[in-house]
C-alpha cells in the first residue's frame, strides 16, 4: 500500500495541473471577448467547466489568472529579446530582423498581448511585475550591449532603457492592433533605429 502513494501523489499533480490549464485557458477566452473589467469569476468557471472551490484551489481572484498567464507568457518573449542579446555590435538591418520577431510575437499572442497591456494599465500589482520584467530584460542585454550594462551602472540611461523597451512593446501592441496604420510596412524599420540610436549612444 504504501509503495502506490507516490503514484496517487502523482496522479493528483497532474490532475492538479490540467485544472490549472484549463482555468487559464478559459480566463483567457473570456477576458478576450469581455474584457477584464467585464470579465466575472462566474464566465471563467462556466468557460472551464471546474467548480468554484477548484478554481479558488488555484486562484484567488480575477488578478491573480492574469498574472499566472503573464508567467506562462515568459517562454514566448524571452527568446526575442535572447535574441538581440547574441547580437553583436548590430546593424540596422540585424535589429529590423529582430524588430520583426517583436512584431511577430504580438501578431501570434494578440489576446495574450492585449490583455497584460490593459491589465498592466489597470492593476498596480500587474504593472510592477511587468517592470520587473522590463528589468530583467535590461540585465539579460547588459552581458553584450555595453548601452545596457551602462544601464545598470547609470540611473539616468537606466531611464532611458526603461523608456525604450515600454515603447518599444507599446508600438508592437499599437501596430498589430491597428491603431498604428502601417501602411508601408516600416514599422520594424523604425523601431530598430530606436534601438540602434540607443546602443549608439552609450554603447562608447
Amino acid at each position: 500500500m504504501a509503495k502506490a502513494l507516490p503514484r496517487r501523489n502523482h496522479l493528483q499533480e497532474e490532475q492538479r495541473a490540467r485544472t490549472r490549464r484549463l482555468i487559464v485557458d478559459a480566463a483567457l477566452r473570456v477576458f478576450a471577448e469581455r474584457g477584464y473589467v467585464g470579465s466575472s469569476i462566474e464566465h471563467i468557471l462556466v468557460a472551464a467547466g471546474v467548480s468554484r472551490a477548484a478554481f479558488y484551489s488555484h486562484f484567488d481572484g480575477k488578478l491573480a489568472v492574469v498574472r499566472a498567464i503573464a508567467q506562462d507568457f515568459e517562454p514566448v518573449w524571452h527568446p526575442v529579446f535572447a535574441y538581440l542579446a547574441q547580437l553583436r555590435d548590430p546593424g540596422l538591418p540585424e535589429l529590423t530582423e529582430w524588430a520583426t520577431r517583436h512584431l511577430d510575437m504580438h501578431r501570434s499572442h494578440q489576446e495574450t498581448c492585449t490583455l497584460l497591456t490593459q491589465v498592466a494599465a489597470l492593476e498596480e500589482a500587474l504593472y510592477w511585475e511587468v517592470s520587473a520584467q522590463r528589468d530583467a530584460i535590461v540585465t539579460m542585454l547588459a552581458g553584450r550591449h555595453r548601452a545596457f550594462e551602462r544601464a545598470t551602472r547609470d540611473n539616468d540611461v537606466m531611464l532611458e532603457a526603461r523608456i525604450l523597451l515600454w515603447g518599444v512593446d507599446q508600438a508592437c501592441f499599437h501596430v498589430v492592433r491597428q491603431h498604428l496604420p502601417d501602411p508601408s510596412k516600416r514599422a520594424a524599420e523604425i523601431i530598430a533605429s530606436q534601438m540602434k540610436a540607443f546602443l549608439d549612444k552609450h554603447g562608447g
